[in-house]
């Protein structure tokens, strides 16, 4: 509290010289916004961060205590001198509101500026859900060193949350059942690193709201949860995302029952031994980044992937990243990629050196495709492929109408090789874009004629539009070996 109220005086000092010199000039207004009725007030100071608000008590003193009346805090430790005086602002705010104020609550745990006591918070955080029958948004984080992990044993006993719609919590430890948890009104849930004690808790707390939308849960590394029943009759966007541990056991297993599922995403380590989806809506969009994980008994790597793909064979939208696709295909060396009948629309990142080679193999296993986004990188210990075109892949005889192709400049011009295949094989084929980035770090360019002989190329289809983009890349959009 002493640093916020430093900074606050510090601003007073700030608003005395401007409105000093504001009185200088030609004339001042009346103060129209202090007229506003208090609670109308309090809901505008409610979109700014507890420290912002606490700001404001300086403009006046008809400012002075209405900071103390928001009905929402949002705090970081990091503004605090150490936890210690973190958590004795928050018991003395909770002191100032009392039960019938407060709505939204948002806790930031930084442990990368002091070493501080995690479990400093335990008591307050007790206090704060003691009594959550009208809170609508409840939310703690924990940030820390990478070489550090600290959890918080919170004693969450959310028996009756009547008005909760949203609820995230990061790097925390739930330490009971939710035997009679009802959520009625929560529509968000995400679960970082969150350890849960059982499958069965894991399955109350998603299943405890009839409402519930969305649902993110990062695995932790330390959970006990091994079957993971995702129950859900109207969820409708799901990411699960597992992180990484130095050993797996057998019968890790995930279900998801989602009539109304229309999102799915599958993110880092993937060590489930069975995957099954009961049911999810006709058409969702399904989107994979995950790392294959073998496991510590003989499941061979072909069995585990085959087990999650046949759960896919008639979506119609899916997303897949270079390194998913990597593994699919050398584990599917001797025998074909399962078959995707549905599938429509496909977007997927290749390393641009494979991808002549493995480009065939994908549209093989998409015999009704109708759209492709593909994503061409540099990989520097990919090596090179030639071209296969022995047999082409039905959909480009058939069903696909357009391909939209984004590609670093090379000097062996792999990408323009590409988008020659397609406008040579596709017959149905409407639309070919191939956006080219100008990067200055490598200095490639391809020289005017080539791309002047790029689209004169002869085209299969009479109905192909083909177009040449440059794009300057920005700095965040490269990719090291290290994010693969």
């Amino acid at each position: 509290m002493e640093k916020l109220f430093y900074k606050s005086q510090k601003r007073k000092r700030l608003l005395r010289v401007s409105s000093s010199s504001v009185r200088e000039g030609e004339g001042v207004g009346k103060d129209l916004i202090s007229l506003l009725p208090e609670p109308l007030l309090c809901h505008i100071l409610s979109f700014l961060t507890t420290e912002q608000a606490v700001w404001t008590s300086v403009l006046s003193s008809r400012w002075r205590h209405l900071w103390k009346l928001v009905p929402r805090l949002e705090l970081d430790s990091a503004d605090f001198t150490n936890d210690q005086v973190c958590v004795d602002f928050i018991h003395k705010f909770l002191a100032l509101q009392g039960k019938s104020y407060l709505r939204e609550f948002k806790l930031t745990i930084d442990h990368d500026v002091f070493d501080g006591e995690a479990r400093l918070y335990e008591p307050c955080l007790g206090r704060v859900l003691l009594d959550m029958r009208k809170f609508e948004r409840f939310q703690v984080e924990n940030r820390f060193k990478l070489d550090r992990v600290c959890y918080i044993a919170i004693p969450l006993t959310l028996s009756v949350c009547e008005a909760l719609v949203c609820l995230k919590l990061h790097f925390v430890k739930l330490n009971v059942e939710f035997v009679s948890l009802s959520l009625p009104c929560l529509k968000i849930m995400f679960l970082e690193d969150v350890f849960l004690p059982s499958d069965a808790a894991a399955e109350a707390l998603i299943s405890s709201s009839p409402v519930l939308e969305v649902l993110k849960i990062c695995l932790s590394k330390d959970d006990v949860v091994v079957a993971l029943r995702v129950c859900s009759p109207s969820l409708k966007s799901f990411t699960l995302k597992r992180v990484q541990r130095r050993f797996y056991v057998r019968g890790h297993s995930v279900v998801i029952d989602a009539p109304k599922l229309e999102y799915l995403s599958l993110m880092d380590y993937y060590h489930f031994r069975s995957f099954k989806i009961i049911s999810m809506a006709d058409f969702v969009k399904v989107d994979i980044d995950v790392v294959f994980v073998l496991m510590t008994d003989s499941l061979s790597e072909k069995t585990i992937i085959d087990n999650l793909l046949s759960n896919f064979s008639g979506v119609k939208d899916m997303t897949m990243s270079w390194r998913t696709l990597q593994f699919i295909n050398s584990s599917h060396q001797t025998n074909p990629l399962p078959k995707f009948h549905g599938l429509t629309c496909f977007r997927a990142t290749m390393c641009l050196k494979a991808s002549p080679e493995l480009l065939p193999v994908v549209l093989e296993s998409c015999p009704n495709l109708k759209h492709l986004t593909l994503e061409l990188v540099i990989y520097p210990f990919a090596v090179m492929t030639s071209l296969s075109t022995v047999r082409l892949p039905p959909c480009l005889v058939s069903s696909l109408e357009s391909v939209e192709m984004e590609s670093p400049v090379t000097e062996v011009a792999t990408e323009l090789r590409l988008a020659r295949y397609f406008m040579k094989n596709s017959t149905k084929l409407k639309k070919l874009v191939l956006r080219l980035n100008q990067s200055s770090s490598t200095g490639v360019k391809h020289k005017p004629s080539v791309l002047e002989q790029l689209m004169d190329s002869p085209r299969c289809s009479s109905l192909c539009h083909f177009e040449v983009i440059p794009v300057v890349p920005t700095p965040n959009q490269s990719m090291g070996p290290d994010q693969w």
